[in-house]
């Protein structure tokens, strides 16, 4: 049992884990877009938390392997990314009433 007064150890696994994911995020964070393998279609890049550490994704989380992103040069073409940036109101159901919080 551990003492929860003790501070965490962390485990070397967990360690080399988080400074690969760093050093990628640093690869990739120049890229104005990013590709899952080698697919055709260009994702928009965003940061997301994993055990403290900040990590490469996609906006429209199409994949969750930070390590299968490369930069892609080009605009975005991924419509699920484009279409996070819109309001609210611009994807309410056609007839729903709109409400006002």
């Amino acid at each position: 049992m551990t003492d929860p007064d003790q501070p965490r150890i962390p485990e070397p696994d967990v360690e080399h884990l988080a400074a690969t994911l760093r050093r990628r995020r640093e690869e990739l964070a120049h890229a104005s877009g990013v590709r899952i393998g080698r697919g055709d279609v260009v994702h928009k890049l965003a940061t997301h938390m994993w055990a403290g550490v900040a990590v490469p994704a996609i906006a429209c989380h199409a994949a969750v392997d930070p390590l299968r992103l490369t930069a892609a040069a080009g605009p975005v073409t991924c419509r699920r990314c484009l279409g996070r940036g819109r309001g609210e109101r611009d994807r309410q159901t056609p007839g729903q009433t709109v409400l006002d919080l």
